[in-house]
């Protein structure tokens, strides 16, 4: 597979990448995300703070922001029964972000 980088600005658009190859664990998972979406310093991993810096984004100057996981059955297959809350934490992120007058989605790619 070819290799990205963890995020690119394209015609206005701030897309991020993961493989979730990578993420078969919150802990890997944590530490992609972060880079993929530049993270604050401050951000800790654990389920509250990603639900505040998903809500909040406001470091991306970009209005469209697209949130690309690559092979997204592998994402947390260690860890499946967290999936639903990191797809509720997205969720409500697209909602949070519109009412903040930036677009946010998550498309997904399986292997």
């Amino acid at each position: 597979m070819q290799t990205f980088k963890n995020n690119i600005i394209v015609n206005g658009t701030f897309l991020a990448f993961i493989d979730a190859e990578r993420c078969t664990v919150m802990a890997h998972f944590y530490e992609e995300i972060t880079k993929a979406l530049n993270f604050p310093d401050y951000f800790q991993p654990n389920f509250d703070a990603l639900d505040e810096c998903m809500n909040d984004l406001s470091w991306i100057e970009e209005k469209e922001v697209r949130l690309l996981i690559f092979n997204y059955d592998d994402l947390l297959y260690e860890e499946k029964y967290n999936l639903d809350v990191i797809n509720n934490i997205f969720a409500n992120a697209m909602s949070e972000l519109e009412d903040q007058g930036k677009h946010f989605s998550v498309l997904t790619q399986v292997s």
